[in-house]
């Protein structure tokens, strides 16, 4: 049997970027077949994994993680995995296949089940969760709990607020012109364009949350043409259901500055904020408790990114996210996990299967 290293080696090296069907397939039936040796029943929902442990009546604890990377197929020549200086490192070590491996030990460790457990490994997490979402939505849903086991914000915490996230698509038209017939000769979209980055980022508000990011740009066909068209995307994120509003609402209301100019706004809202809940902070509560008796300090902590929990929050279910183990350099060439917080992140998951 593999140990915890082992494992994540594996998983590491069956790399499982978002949208390959072929090589999610692979990483899918290897996962499976571990859940399957814990006495799991397997569901395929391809290209997502659902594993039930334990007796069907009763709510559950869901356990959430994603097999899918943001790195292409043929990464691991460049970024081969290795352990150095207490960690393992590789794409996709981070985020988050040690957060599937503090899952398969954690269940390994307590062996059969005595109340539902369902895990959830879904398989397009990196690009929204498009096909992902409905069946976070589906076991979330009635659950005692949803454990998220995405990396956590720093070492010693857990995520108990997310911010809600925005993809938008502006797409501007003017009107082409030779540009040695000057500027009124046509009616500039990349000028149209500055006027709306200028816009857009000053649609941003620190002090209630509110942060917006024109992060990729493009248009024009020429340096001698007056450019008839331009684009940009844009990421807007807030804390709270209100603040994304507002958003939702100053992005949709960008109007042209310029003349003759036209401008379409497509995309919206991808994850609704997790906020905390009543019900929410008191499991929060539970899990710091569960985690002292073990003898881990745990505190909480939120996250400016999104996951899979933001999700299972806006049903109305409990989530304790960051649950998996610490590192740094996700989605970045030096990504790495930190082998002592994955043994202790175990435990903490092992613990908290058993209390809450």
């Amino acid at each position: 049997m593999m140990d915890a290293v082992e494992l994540l080696q594996r998983l590491v090296e069956l790399e499982s970027p978002t949208g390959d069907g072929e090589r999610m397939g692979h990483i899918g039936r290897f996962i499976a077949a571990e859940l399957e040796a814990l006495g799991a029943r397997i569901e395929r929902r391809d290209p997502h994994l659902i594993a039930r442990l334990g007796p069907d009546d009763g709510p559950p604890l869901v356990l959430m993680a994603h097999m899918d990377t943001v790195w292409p197929a043929g990464t691991l020549p460049a970024m081969p995995f290795h352990v150095k200086d207490g960690y393992a490192w590789g794409p996709g070590a981070l985020d988050m296949k040690a957060g599937i491996v503090t899952g398969l030990e954690a269940l390994r460790r307590l062996g059969e089940q005595p109340r539902p457990v369902h895990f959830l490994v879904t398989a397009d997490e990196e690009i929204g969760s498009p096909t992902g979402r409905p069946l976070v939505e589906e076991l979330s849903a009635g659950a005692r709990a949803a454990l998220v086991l995405e990396p956590p914000v720093k070492d010693g915490t857990i995520t108990t607020t997310r911010s809600g996230l925005a993809r938008y698509q502006l797409h501007i038209r003017g009107r082409a012109a030779h540009a040695g017939n000057g500027a009124r000769a046509g009616v500039s979209a990349v000028d149209e364009l500055a006027h709306q980055i200028i816009a857009v980022h000053g649609m941003a508000d620190p002090a209630a949350g509110i942060r917006t990011n024109v992060g990729q740009v493009g248009g024009g066909t020429g340096d001698n043409v007056v450019a008839g068209e331009a684009w940009a995307r844009i990421d807007a994120r807030a804390w709270t259901v209100e603040g994304q509003r507002t958003l939702e609402s100053s992005i949709r209301g960008l109007r042209p500055r310029l003349d003759g100019a036209a401008i379409e706004i497509t995309g919206g809202v991808t994850r609704p904020p997790m906020m905390q809940t009543a019900g929410a902070a008191e499991l929060v509560r539970s899990a710091i408790a569960i985690a002292r008796d073990t003898g881990i300090d745990l505190a909480e902590n939120a996250s400016p990114g999104g996951s899979d929990g933001n999700f299972a929050a806006a049903v109305g279910t409990p989530v304790i996210d960051g649950l998996g183990p610490t590192g740094s350099g996700a989605h970045a060439v030096d990504e790495r996990v930190s082998l002592e917080s994955l043994g202790e992140r175990i435990s903490l998951l092992s613990a908290l299967l058993v209390a809450l």
